[in-house]
């Protein structure tokens, strides 16, 4: 019997330049404003958009398009500055005449931009030009030890950093004549104030890549976010997105924009009772859930005199601490709580009492629930919140709120279960897995003061690397705030750790902050040396800060100070206007408490009040 001769399969196709362009802009281009001021015929202006013989008009998309170019090739990895000392000849080496091109076409791409409709300037259109030769050739080609740079690396790192240098002051409040960040921030606002949160300022398929601004480039590393200043790179939506949120343009003084932040910490719940950790056995013993079922704040939905009287016991107390700690810093700018610390009922209405307030200008905390999208119906779950609050002219104060959920479940095993003497609660000889949804994993980033950034990281999400740590390194912001339900933050424990490796990379400085409650519950089984570290400060300078809150005391005040920093790009492209935030003030804050509060807050004994919570979903 003659056996078949088997048949071999063809070789897959590479993928070209060209179509890795079309796939970020299967349609063409959306913006090409000075041909149609030309009047040129709508066919070849539609030709010129999909056939990519010209570049974008907008810096945003060129950058969309040579960073994934530079990303999926390679070919970023291949740049170094020209120091002396012999060049590799298999670096792209940027001269500092490179480097003056690149910015002065920036620079006048911007200018021209502020008087209105402009094709991008020569540079841009030779560099493209040189790109164009290579369309045909394939993206990504395996290189041999000794092989050279491909012919067009170069020209895309050019276009790269044009792009970057073009995008200064995109999505914030600066004050720079740039009609790309003018056209951002509109096109924001008028999302935001649609009920819609921004995650990609391109044009380019958002399930391909998302662009948006950023605040630090890292020092250490060889990455394609250590190539610009300006604009980050980002993960599809389908992965992870980051909402980015420009400042109302009259929250914005320049002359504050450097001045001291203060930053009130309040480590509620005080006390933590183990019956909060709520077993759910599954069918194998070995493992099952948990939830919280946080007694020192009821749920959303909440309603009654009763409710309403401990509210306002609640809202008394923490207007008492921001008033002992505005005696001795003058203004409270900022105030923070730890993970599952309210509800976001309890959350609005703090926001609604502090609206008036003068100087505040943030609130952070996490939530054990959320509301749901165009409904009045809440979601129970594990989710961080902040607000921003500003100047709103005529009307007065005003606040926006944004919420988002957490990006993994915390597993609790019998060591933590020992350490928090959760043994009445949680079998020892389980492990115990958070019962929460999983449904959208996204970072809410906000500027404040017109020229930095904030954002935050619930729990075990600082330790994981994906998927949100990629967002957060590509946008570096300048303070990122890490909302825990953990024991005491001191320098050898997991959140230290973590928390350099955001420090060093993007240059973030980490404010990690738990609850005073299970610190309390890890003191009292005297299994470990008494703790009063409720927070820990982690800045790129290398400073890591246990903060202590003494007992009698009901919150911390923090003194951080913005400061310039000077950054280099990868290509050693110099931005002398970067902010590095630093610690400089600490300070213990107790207020005068009434009997009431001294019995519910102080105590986590909220009364029992009607709750419409959607535990199902």
């Amino acid at each position: 019997m003659a056996l078949k001769k088997s048949i071999k399969p063809p070789p897959r196709a590479a993928l070209r330049i060209r179509d890795a362009i079309k796939g970020l802009f299967p349609n063409g281009y959306r913006d090409y404003p000075w041909y149609e001021a030309k009047a040129l015929p709508q066919n070849q202006w539609r030709e010129l958009n999909s056939d990519f013989d010209h570049p974008p008009c907008h810096a945003v998309d060129l950058f969309a398009i040579v960073g994934f170019l530079l990303l999926k090739s390679g070919g970023y990895h291949h740049v170094s500055p020209a120091v002396g000392g012999g060049d590799s000849p298999r670096m792209i080496s940027i001269s500092e005449d490179d480097r003056e091109l690149w910015a002065k076409a920036g620079r006048n791409w911007r200018k021209a931009l502020a008087k209105g409709l402009a094709p991008p300037p020569a540079t841009v259109m030779r560099l493209w030009s040189k790109l164009g030769e290579s369309f045909d050739s394939s993206l990504f080609i395996e290189r041999l030890p000794n092989s050279g740079p491909r012919p067009w690396w170069p020209a895309a790192v050019g276009l790269l950093a044009i792009a970057d240098e073009a995008s200064l002051g995109v999505g914030f409040e600066t004050g720079v004549t740039n009609a790309h960040a003018r056209q951002a921030e509109a096109y924001m606002r008028q999302r935001i104030n649609n009920g819609y949160r921004i995650y990609t300022l391109s044009n380019a398929d958002r399930d391909q890549v998302c662009v948006l601004p950023k605040s630090r480039t890292p020092k250490v590393g060889c990455t394609l976010r250590s190539l610009t200043h300006n604009l980050a790179l980002l993960p599809s939506r389908g992965l992870a997105r980051a909402y980015w949120s420009p400042a109302p343009p009259s929250a914005y003084d320049e002359g504050e924009a450097m001045a001291p932040f203060n930053l009130v910490i309040i480590p509620t719940p005080f006390k933590v009772r183990a019956n909060a950790f709520k077993a759910i056995p599954a069918k194998d013993a070995s493992w099952g859930w948990f939830h919280i079922d946080a007694h020192w704040c009821p749920g959303s939905g909440a309603k009654g005199k009763a409710f309403e009287a401990e509210l306002r016991v609640f809202i008394d107390f923490v207007t008492g601490v921001l008033d002992a700690a505005a005696v001795d810093v003058d203004t409270v700018h900022g105030l923070v709580f730890p993970e599952a610390a309210l509800s976001q009922q309890v959350f609005e209405r703090l926001c609604e009492a502090l609206q008036g307030r003068p100087g505040l200008e943030l609130l952070v905390s996490g939530l054990i629930d959320a509301r749901m999208p165009n409904s009045s119906r809440y979601r129970s779950g594990n989710f961080a919140a902040m607000a921003r609050f500003s100047d709103d002219g005529e009307n007065g104060r005003r606040f926006d709120i944004s919420t988002r959920e957490k990006h993994h479940r915390w597993r609790i095993e019998r060591s933590q279960i020992d350490s928090y003497a959760l043994g009445s609660a949680l079998d020892v000889n389980s492990g115990w897995w958070e019962k929460i949804d999983i449904l959208s994993r996204s970072l809410d980033v906000f500027v404040l003061r017109g020229g930095a950034t904030v954002t935050t990281l619930i729990c075990e999400d600082l330790a994981r690397n994906d998927p949100c740590q990629e967002l957060v390194r590509g946008i570096g912001p300048n303070l990122l705030i890490a909302l825990l339900m953990d024991g005491p933050q001191l320098k050898d424990r997991w959140p230290a750790r973590y928390a350099t490796v955001l420090a060093e990379d993007p240059g973030s400085s980490v404010l990690s902050v738990t609850s005073k409650g299970l610190i309390a519950r890890s003191n009292a089984t005297r299994r470990f040396p008494p703790s009063d570290k409720i927070a820990l400060w982690r800045d790129d300078t290398g400073r890591t800060e246990e903060l202590s809150l003494p007992d009698g005391a009901h919150g911390l005040c923090l003194t951080l100070q913005p400061g310039k920093a000077k950054e280099r790009s990868l290509d050693g492209r110099l931005n002398e206007d970067a902010q590095s935030w630093r610690l400089s003030g600490i300070v213990p804050i107790t207020a005068e408490l009434t009997p009431e509060c001294r019995g519910s807050v102080l105590e986590g004994q909220w009364p029992q009040a009607k709750v419409s919570v959607d535990e199902e979903l």
